[in-house]
């Protein structure tokens, strides 16, 4: 027998799992396509490289929340002459 020579039935079934995505990859690529630019970016790679899904899925969420802005408007402070309690504004009336 010789050894350097695959069997055939193993080397069927290594290349019958070459075309076929695993579920673990199939999932992260469905995560990447609802994924921010950078997240998706982690879980494309990850799935190319046959990474613990787990860990893919955590590492793409603190890609993307290091990108995440901050709110674009915060609190106003109150100045001294403002109502106390300040007067109600209609929901959606930024003003």
């Amino acid at each position: 027998m010789n050894l350097l020579r695959p069997a055939p039935l193993a080397l069927a079934f290594a290349l019958a799992a070459c075309g076929q995505p695993t579920a673990d990859q199939a999932a992260l690529e469905n995560a990447a396509e609802q994924s921010t630019p950078e997240a998706a970016a982690v879980l494309e790679n990850a799935a190319e490289q046959g990474a613990n899904v787990q860990q893919a899925m955590e590492a793409a969420g603190n890609a993307q929340a290091a990108t995440v802005a901050p709110p674009a408007q915060q609190a106003k402070p109150h100045a001294p002459g403002d109502p106390v309690p300040p007067p109600k504004v209609p929901a959606g009336n930024s003003h």
